[in-house]
């Protein structure tokens, strides 16, 4: 009986680990949309959805920044990923707040649609003539019949490098 308790354990924690190998596989992603085109984010980086948010406009500031808020103390900057991208506002935005390396931003979309996970392995590199450096990569999400677009959220740091 000692034997078929040990064999029980074995099985479980064999099952246990083959849960934490499949885990790692995929990667929890944050999909919204931008002009009738899907988008996903990393949770990684998310921190806060909000559908109403109040913007103080900066001047001389380029287009796409659609100005700053003030999240409990903090001075957050707000991109309108829309205008980055090249497309125009279709509705009134949410706004999702990242934490990318520890610099807090806010990119205003058009909706946010759910959180999925999506296997790595899933993920394909997006055309070499990608004009979008905000995108890095692309792949379809069973029950959404559009491709996802993958955002590269350190680009969003790094637009004027």
């Amino acid at each position: 009986m000692a034997e078929e308790v040990l064999f029980a354990r074995v099985d479980d924690m064999e099952s246990a680990l083959s849960d934490k190998v499949h885990e790692a596989d995929e990667e929890k992603f944050l999909i919204f949309r931008s002009s009738g085109i899907l988008y996903a984010m990393s949770t990684d980086y998310v921190m806060e959805i909000f559908t109403s948010v109040d913007i103080t406009m900066v001047p001389l500031m380029p287009e796409y920044i659609a100005g700053v808020i003030n999240l409990r103390g903090q001075i957050v900057p707000i991109v309108d990923f829309r205008l980055l991208l090249g497309r125009f506002p279709e509705e009134e935005p949410c706004a999702i707040i990242l934490d990318i390396g520890g610099t807090s931003i806010g990119i205003l979309v058009d909706t946010v649609d759910q959180m999925v996970d999506i296997p790595k392995s899933a993920i394909l590199p997006v055309p070499s003539q990608n004009e979008h450096r905000m995108v890095n990569g692309m792949c379809t999400v069973p029950g959404i019949a559009n491709t996802v677009m993958i955002v590269d959220a350190t680009a969003l740091i790094n637009m004027n490098d």
